[in-house]
């Protein structure tokens, strides 16, 4: 026959109900704490190795003696795991993890005194999602637009070729040898450079560079004192005035390919008109890109704003956590020093606490849309994504096959987010503006 579990009598009183979060106070009596503490430590007799006594046969005075805060530890760790949820059964509230435990008071021979905090899951009817009101721009290639990309293409494929006039402009590439020194004269070798390429054009150069190199000429020294802004990422540099003695090893600029058929078939393709084609479907991928974000992109700030509610913090802090790192990793991907990205990071924790906010409570809003339409991924849309991928994949079908094996939850959560938003903007109230292809300069 089983043995029924033990409850144990305690009293709670509710601090704080919000939707999603409840801190309770928690007190259970000293006789029921010394019944489950007696308990302990006949749990630990029946185990206990000590010299000289056989395993079991240890005297409860010794065991006393010796396993006080074990048995203390064990009986109140008990205590807590058994009435907080029977707290939480009481209150009728489904908790997403283990409450944390926020406040405790025990000494022996008193009643056990705890506070803790659980968090559930919002529940949620999503509003206001069916005939969203979004503007579609759509950008039309003009002849200038389209002559505007190829010249990019040109940019792309430049060759850096000597000066013919050797003056320096700024869209000039210098090479370019330089010793630096500190305030006090002394040489910096970590900073001294030879034969380093700057590109003038480029926003990333410091201006004092810039400057100290207009009219400078080749094989000729130039000194300059160029000072480096406070929020520099190299730390050595930052907020200091540096002294360099700058030579000048040879200056270079873009030479761009000729808009022509032999220019067309280095990109491989047969002739200008082939390329301008190519050129022009390439836009109209990316246009169709832009404008599905756009698009998609109104109807997230519709829905965050008609649908405003409390979510779990411990889920904003693990999402917060999650967007704090990928702007680390992509900022020292960049070069930047460690202390520059933990100081931007503490700069804008206020901005990723509600960036992952919005991220959760999105979250939560596309489910239950999800749920309330009762969308659903099926065999067959897997297959039809499966197919898909074997298409532009052709001789690989092994792979396409082991990579659906492998990422099927992945697959299932971006086929489930792609079915919500064919669904939302199906259902939007769309209204298109045509209008020409804004020019860079614009």
């Amino acid at each position: 026959m089983a043995q029924e579990k033990k409850t144990i009598d305690f009293k709670s009183s509710v601090i704080d109900k919000k939707s999603c979060s409840i801190t309770v106070d928690v007190e259970v009596s000293e006789n029921i704490v010394a019944e489950e503490i007696n308990s302990a430590f006949s749990q630990i007799q029946r185990k206990a190795r000590i010299d000289g006594f056989r395993q079991g046969k240890v005297p409860m005075s010794v065991v006393k003696q010796k396993f006080t805060a074990e048995a203390k530890d064990r009986a109140v760790e008990n205590i807590i795991r058994k009435t907080v949820l029977n707290v939480l059964e009481k209150e009728v509230f489904a908790p997403i993890d283990f409450p944390v435990i926020e406040e405790f008071n025990y000494e022996l021979g008193q009643a056990l005194k705890y506070r803790f905090t659980a968090e559930r899951h919002p529940q949620i009817d999503a509003k206001d999602y069916k005939n969203i009101p979004v503007i579609k721009e759509v950008f039309k290639i003009t002849d200038e637009s389209l002559s505007q990309s190829l010249d990019a293409l040109r940019e792309r494929n430049a060759k850096l070729v000597p000066s013919k006039s050797g003056d320096i402009t700024n869209e000039s590439f210098v090479s370019v040898d330089y010793d630096a020194f500190d305030a006090d004269g002394k040489t910096l070798p970590e900073i001294t450079v030879r034969g380093h390429m700057l590109d003038l054009s480029s926003e990333n150069v410091l201006k004092g560079f810039r400057d100290a190199l207009a009219g400078a000429k080749i094989g000729k020294e130039k000194d300059a004192d160029i000072e480096y802004p406070a929020d520099y990422p190299n730390k050595t540099l930052a907020g200091k005035t540096i002294s360099f003695k700058i030579k000048v090893i040879e200056v270079k600029e873009k030479e761009l390919p000729e808009l022509s058929d032999d220019f067309a078939k280095d990109m491989g393709i047969e002739n200008l008109e082939g390329l301008k084609t190519k050129v022009k479907e390439t836009i109209e991928v990316e246009e169709k890109r832009r404008q599905d974000m756009n698009v998609e992109k109104q109807i997230i700030a519709h829905l965050l704003e008609k649908n405003k509610f409390e979510v779990p913090q411990s889920l904003v802090e693990e999402q917060k956590k999650t967007l704090v790192k990928r702007m680390k990793d992509y900022m020292q991907n960049q070069g930047a020093s460690k202390e520059y990205v933990e100081k931007e990071a503490e700069l804008k924790d206020a901005k990723f606490k509600e960036e992952a906010e919005k991220d959760v409570r999105l979250s939560y809003i596309l489910n239950a849309i999800y749920l309330s339409e009762n969308l659903t991924v099926v065999d067959a849309d897997i297959e039809a994504e499966k197919n898909k991928m074997r298409t532009s994949n052709p001789g690989k079908e092994s792979a396409v096959n082991k990579y659906f094996i492998e990422k099927k939850e992945n697959i299932m959560l971006s086929l489930k987010e792609q079915k919500l938003f064919r669904f939302l903007i199906d259902n939007a109230k769309i209204k298109i503006e045509e209008k020409d292809m804004p020019l860079k300069k614009d």
